[in-house]
């Protein structure tokens, strides 16, 4: 009987992993889905699409060297720098992302960024709120680049 008992459960296991693998992937597109607009934002300098997934009460900091000291604030103080339009020097900024996990109601993801005055490196941090993947949190790390001569 407890042989039988535990082929059961296991059988019923391997029958849930496929449904289990496939509501990741969605919600690892999900992530995906919510990052492209992100980045179509930072590319148009549009403050409105990055609140399409960027929680107003969210949080970025970091540490600011040329200050010595850490920097804070919302994301909405943080999106006042984006302008309505792109940057001048658009065409020569690079950005690139890599989701490194999803679990439940919570994902992580990479962002580098590598523009001509600034190589920096954040860290997003997204949360699945009424039903939608919205961006929370924003840590950041860089540098300044030397300018061109």
């Amino acid at each position: 009987m407890k042989n039988k008992t535990q082929s059961v459960v296991l059988l019923g296991a391997l029958l849930l992993l496929p449904f289990s693998a496939i509501a990741q992937s969605n919600e690892r597109a999900a992530v995906d889905r919510a990052m492209q607009k992100m980045m179509r934002g930072f590319q148009a300098g549009d403050r409105n699409l990055v609140f399409e997934v960027l929680r107003k009460d969210g949080v970025v900091l970091g540490y600011a060297p040329a200050r010595s000291s850490m920097v804070t604030q919302t994301t909405e103080e943080w999106a006042q720098g984006f302008t309505g339009k792109p940057a001048d020097d658009e065409d020569q900024r690079k950005r690139s992302y890599e989701i490194l996990d999803v679990t439940g109601n919570a994902a992580v993801v990479k962002l580098l960024l590598d523009y001509p005055g600034w190589d920096g490196m954040d860290y997003l941090v997204l949360s699945k709120i009424d039903g939608k993947w919205m961006i929370v949190s924003k840590s950041w790390s860089g540098q300044a680049k030397p300018k061109a001569r």
